[in-house]
């Protein structure tokens, strides 16, 4: 009473005997040891399992799960709270299920926020890779205003490269795209421990929220353009009402003017294609066997010779497809016109169903109804596949096969009515218009029996 005005309450004075889990806390240790991070883990009740059918324990489940308790809680990691400079941002990727002209996919989301004002910033891409890393971040700075001064990442590859081995501690090589990005905008890139996502945790809380509060239920578009216009405009409303997005406003670098892509030379093959990453695009078939320079972006895929570009292509999504444009080999096809039956340019073209028909009409086995063919495709090329295609319509009904007549029937169709010339002519004053005496019909009987004698 005298050394405590308020009763202490029963302490124990050692702890508390153990006698059905005494011999097994060992084992317990071991079993948690073998953990392979987050997603292999022991749970209590594995462990419990595990004694109960490996080591012969004979006691019930609650003194291990107290036991488990009691170890992680010694083990748990403590944080210090971090303070929020303006001006610095955390970027990075996620997943999701969508909808892309009525098809449903997986598509991965570029994202960066600023924590200080909780200004956020979402780009969704077919693939991750380079290529959309780089091009999320440029979008990003132009809708921001700025340039963050500080990044923090995660580890991925197409950042940093990671070597043969396990990535420990800080030092990174940053990747080649990456690092032109880097230099060009002047930021800093700071890395995360690997399997460290609390040092990222604004970006990793926004993920999380944003997947459910924007792509809940799936999100449907016609095409990523059109998605990504959707996510702009919720993020620029939620940009207005942020209070302190003009501390990091000031704080930001200035822009760069770069525009991020990658680059790799390949050579064109006998079929006048270009491979990139196992996709086939087309290029005009005077550039076979020559070597190009590739350019690509996240959604276009162009092709150069020297500084000008031969082929513009919208970048496949998928693996071992192929993409040939008609006017690539319309030459080619002049020379070899039996080869447009079955030719995949043609196939891809889309043609307007009169195509065939006409193709088919002007079939005489002999090569001269596939030449006709081939110039009607030309004609196509010029004035619009689509224009043609109504005049073969036409054409059809009126029996006429010659690839001239189908061009003056395209030209006759669409060919506007001459304007008549009209003036704002007025008589000047007091001056009267002029008038015209017709003088009687026995005038002009006179004349011509004058002529006559």
């Amino acid at each position: 009473m005298v050394g405590s005005a308020v009763p202490p309450g029963y302490r124990s004075s050692k702890p508390r005997k153990k006698p059905k889990l005494g011999g097994f806390e060992e084992a317990i240790e071991r079993m948690l040891a073998q953990d392979e991070g987050p997603k292999q883990r022991h749970t209590a009740k594995r462990i419990f399992e595990r004694l109960r059918d490996e080591c012969g324990y004979t006691g019930g489940s609650t003194q291990v799960r107290a036991h488990v308790a009691e170890l992680k809680a010694r083990s748990r990691e403590a944080f210090v709270p971090l303070h929020k400079f303006p001006g610095e941002a955390q970027c990075d990727f996620g997943e999701a299920s969508v909808c892309i002209g009525g098809v449903k996919r997986k598509a991965h989301f570029f994202f960066i926020v600023l924590p200080l004002s909780g200004v956020w910033f979402m780009q969704a891409y077919p693939a991750e890779n380079a290529e959309s890393f780089c091009d999320g971040h440029v979008r990003a700075f132009r809708f921001f205003g700025g340039v963050p001064v500080r990044i923090v990442y995660d580890n991925p590859a197409y950042a940093v490269n990671r070597g043969s081995g396990p990535m420990t501690g800080r030092a990174r090589v940053l990747a080649s795209l990456f690092s032109e990005l880097v230099s060009a905008s002047l930021f800093e890139p700071e890395f995360a421990a690997p399997r460290k996502g609390n040092e990222k945790g604004s970006v990793e809380r926004h993920v999380g929220t944003l997947r459910s509060s924007l792509l809940v239920p799936v999100p449907e578009a016609a095409s990523f353009e059109e998605l990504n216009a959707m996510l702009l405009e919720k993020a620029l409303a939620h940009k207005q009402k942020a209070e302190k997005f003009g501390e990091d406003a000031a704080a930001f670098l200035p822009l760069a003017d770069y525009a991020p892509c990658r680059l790799t030379s390949a050579k064109v093959d006998k079929l006048s294609l270009v491979t990139f990453e196992t996709n086939a695009y087309s290029v005009p078939t005077k550039f076979v066997l020559r070597s190009l320079l590739v350019k690509a972006t996240p959604f276009q895929i162009e092709i150069l010779s020297g500084k000008e570009v031969v082929a513009s292509h919208e970048r496949i999504d998928g693996r071992d497809r192929v993409v040939a444009e008609l006017s690539h080999y319309l030459d080619l096809l002049e020379r070899k016109p039996r080869a447009a039956r079955s030719a995949l340019p043609v196939v891809q073209a889309g043609l307007p169903d009169a195509f065939e028909a006409y193709r088919r009409r002007v079939y005489d086995g002999t090569g001269a109804g596939d030449r006709r063919f081939v110039a009607v495709l030309r004609l196509g090329q010029e004035l619009g596949f689509t224009r043609i295609g109504l005049a073969l319509t036409r054409a059809s009904v009126m029996g006429a096969e010659d690839p001239a007549e189908i061009r003056m029937l395209a030209l006759k169709d669409t060919e506007a009515l001459p304007r008549a010339l009209c003036t704002g002519w007025k008589l000047p004053d007091n001056r009267q218009s002029p008038s015209v005496v017709r003088p009687p019909i026995t005038e002009y009987t006179r004349l011509l029996a004058r002529s006559a004698s």
